[in-house]
């Protein structure tokens, strides 16, 4: 056996070993051990922030869609307490329309325009009806007939208003139309 220390390398498939003829120092050994060392903490470090990226991503989405569930969920409810009170706003209108009363009309009407401040305050606003061109997305026609001097398909009467939330109907209008 020879007296000198030789390294030997091995190539990758680990068959054969390959003597270089040189030493090896202890400290070349250990500064191999560090860089391995590091290598590996390199690697840890970028799979950790490669998981700290998805959370952050996951908990953005998580975040985004609590928003629209809000969101949405708020409108439901304006949506539902509107319905609720829509009957009441037809009694107005229809007891409007009977009185002949000036004062208890007056009275009727500070009712009905407080009612719609409130709507209004919610987001909810009437759909423009009478006067306007028939439009199957905000009024619903029940009825039609000849006029004098009006164009087909525009909005002489409204029997029952509607309203909408943003861009959504709560309730379509109920009208008569030209013909």
């Amino acid at each position: 056996m020879s007296k000198h220390k030789h390294n030997i390398k091995e190539n990758e498939n680990f068959d054969e070993a390959v003597d270089t003829g040189r030493f090896i120092t202890e400290e070349e050994l250990n500064e191999t051990n560090e860089n391995d060392k590091m290598q590996e903490s390199d690697d840890k470090s970028q799979e950790y922030l490669e998981m700290a990226q998805r959370l952050q991503a996951e908990f953005d989405n998580y975040r985004r869609r609590n928003l629209d569930l809000a969101k949405t969920s708020r409108q439901d409810g304006i949506i539902y307490s509107i319905e609720q009170l829509l009957p009441v706003v037809d009694t107005i209108n229809s007891a409007k329309r009977q009185v002949t009363d000036q004062n208890f009309l007056n009275s009727l009407d500070l009712i009905y325009k407080q009612t719609l401040d409130c709507f209004a305050k919610l987001g909810v606003s009437k759909i423009e009806a009478v006067g306007k061109p028939f439009d199957p997305l905000y009024h619903n026609a029940i009825m039609a007939e000849e006029a004098d001097g009006v164009e087909p398909d525009m909005v002489l009467d409204e029997f029952q208003e509607g309203f909408m939330l943003g861009d959504r109907v709560i309730r379509h209008s109920v009208v008569k139309v030209s013909k």
